[in-house]
């Protein structure tokens, strides 16, 4: 009997044993699950990041099929016809002739010599106008660009475009999607030099553009409008710029409404007009927006003071050393 009670009492110690280490196991089960509901604190900053990455991939993909997904059924533009299109008409119209002449002669009448002579070109100009109409047309073509430089005003920017000589513009109002006249800060956003772009060479061959044809027959007239205000900011620039401040040489007499956009060491950018960027040395700052330098003891820009995004009243002056606008804030 005594050896009955110690299996007994030895049995109960093992399976309060084994109890206690489960009751451990689940407290530290507890404790993991407090600390990492899905997992490890790892594995949650791993999907997390997965999540922001899949986040981007489905904004870029959101965006790209906005800007693809067009209306099946939209009017397109009357354009001037290419030298493709002119070539065609031509050929076409011969070959007409000489089907008319073909039909004069089933019915019986008589050809003159010059006109027998052409029945004999049909084949070579039939031909000519297959080879024509399988071309393809300049303006469909995509060419690698590099971003060489942002035009001043800002009204685009200017592309090193392979197999051209020289440098080609891609105005806001061809950019993917066009960019508002009110909002052409975005194209410093959008772009920086060096960037490297895929575009076409448009109708005319002098301008780029991003879009499709498709994309660009379907924002005709936004980039038309787009175009005529890019037009008039441009001439009220020339006429400031390239006017009245070029031919007096002297500091405007009214300020301008400008705002910060740069801040170098020795000097700020600020933007005019919505569309110029005009250099300001710190030497034409008032001294709040300046500090000098202990050593050089020249002035620098403060830039706990001056900085982007303030907004500023700007006087101009042309630069004629440096062929610039420059400007000041008194």
């Amino acid at each position: 009997e005594a050896e009955e009670e110690a299996e007994v009492e030895e049995e109960a110690a093992v399976e309060e044993e084994a109890a206690a280490e489960e009751d451990e196991a689940e407290e530290e089960r507890k404790g993991d699950d407090d600390e990492s509901p899905d997992g490890t604190a790892e594995e949650s900053e791993e999907k997390a990041e997965e999540g922001n990455a899949e986040e981007d991939e489905d904004g870029a993909a959101k965006e790209e099929k906005a800007l693809t997904e067009l209306p099946k059924d939209f009017e397109r533009p009357a354009y001037p016809p290419t030298e493709r299109e002119r070539e065609m008409l031509k050929l076409k119209k011969k070959i007409r002739e000489i089907e008319d002449l073909e039909k004069k002669q089933a019915e019986g009448g008589k050809l003159l010599a010059n006109q027998e002579a052409k029945l004999l070109k049909k084949e070579g100009l039939l031909e000519e106008l297959a080879v024509v109409e399988a071309s393809t047309e300049p303006h469909t073509v995509l060419w690698s660009a590099t971003v060489h430089d942002f035009m001043n005003p800002l009204l685009g920017v200017q592309l090193s475009v392979d197999g051209r000589t020289d440098t080609m513009p891609l105005s806001a109002a061809h950019m993917r999607p066009p960019i508002q006249p009110d909002n052409l800060p975005e194209i410093q956003r959008r772009y920086r030099k060096g960037q490297e772009i895929k575009v076409r060479i448009m109708r005319g061959g002098q301008t780029c553009t991003e879009m499709s044809v498709d994309e660009e027959d379907f924002h005709y007239n936004t980039s038309q409008e787009i175009e005529a205000k890019l037009k008039e900011i441009k001439e009220k620039d020339d006429k400031i710029i390239m006017g009245e401040l070029w031919e007096s040489g002297e500091w405007s007499t009214e300020p301008f409404d400008s705002t910060v956009v740069a801040v170098k060491d020795q000097c700020a950018f600020v933007r005019v007009m919505g569309s110029r960027e005009i250099r300001v040395s710190a030497a034409d700052m008032p001294a709040k927006f300046t500090t000098r330098d202990p050593v050089s003891k020249v002035s620098k820009t403060n830039r706990s003071e001056i900085m982007e995004g303030l907004e500023l009243q700007v006087y101009l002056r042309w630069d004629y050393r440096n062929e610039r606008v420059i400007g000041s804030v008194r």
